[in-house]
């Protein structure tokens, strides 16, 4: 259900044309690889497989991209609550407080605003604040905003000083948070070159075809030579795959 919701509001963000974009590209592609690996019209019938796997890889890159976002917006979420409660507001109104401020940070839209102002309207209609917060990180499915609730639920629980629990826990989260981030940055190159290596192979057959056709003549229309370049081709989607693995380091 998180994953669901999390996917429903980023396509709310990127807009309705960002949805159709990796079916024209995956068109696209299939065009390209009926006629570098198949020179045939009946090549098209690859996109039966093709079309899928591109939406498959898009649909991760965005979700990627949204995990991301979330995650920078929820490490502010969390440092406007810290900043609240140090000045002496109880949970409740740091909450109502950081939701405004929140709407300052992001005046084109927040990802999180809607789930935030649901969470407050709870505590507004006298429901558990560690409840209405365990209900919002759940919605969020961010793992971070699933360990700060289970917190507030302990430091509520057994009482004391649990502002002082809930910032030392808040930094703790933001420092996690930023090495994701620094990740992040140190492998753009890196993603940039996979990206890159991924275009090549369909750029140098391209380049032979056009300039050495008979080269590559015996490959195309016989069974031996249409083995041979579907083999070809699943071993390109499955080292493109496995690029995407090496680089996608989890903290």
């Amino acid at each position: 259900m998180g994953k669901s919701r999390q996917f429903d509001a980023y396509r709310k963000i990127i807009g309705k044309r960002q949805s159709i974009i990796p079916w024209i590209q995956g068109a696209g592609i299939t065009i390209a690889i009926a006629f570098l690996f198949y020179r045939s019209f009946f090549g098209i019938f690859s996109g039966i497989l093709i079309i899928p796997f591109w939406l498959k890889l898009k649909s991760e890159e965005y979700k990627t991209q949204l995990q991301g976002k979330m995650e920078a917006e929820f490490k502010e979420f969390m440092m406007l609550i810290v900043a609240g409660l140090q000045t002496g507001y109880s949970l409740e109104r740091a909450l109502r407080q950081s939701e405004e401020e929140l709407k300052k940070l992001y005046p084109q839209g927040s990802i999180l605003e809607s789930s935030v102002h649901i969470m407050n309207q709870k505590i507004a209609m006298n429901m558990q604040v560690e409840k209405a917060f365990d209900e919002f990180a759940k919605a969020t499915g961010l793992d971070e905003a699933v360990s700060l609730s289970e917190i507030i639920s302990f430091a509520k629980r057994c009482g004391g000083d649990y502002g002082r629990h809930i910032r030392e826990t808040a930094l703790k989260i933001e420092d996690n948070i930023a090495v994701k981030q620094e990740i992040q940055t140190i492998t753009t190159e890196k993603r940039l070159e996979l990206k890159v290596m991924c275009v090549m192979p369909m750029l140098i057959l391209t380049y032979i075809s056009l300039t050495s056709a008979g080269f590559i003549e015996p490959l195309y229309g016989n069974l031996l030579g249409i083995l041979l370049m579907s083999g070809c081709l699943v071993a390109y989607g499955f080292l493109i795959v496995l690029g995407r693995k090496i680089i996608d380091i989890k903290v």
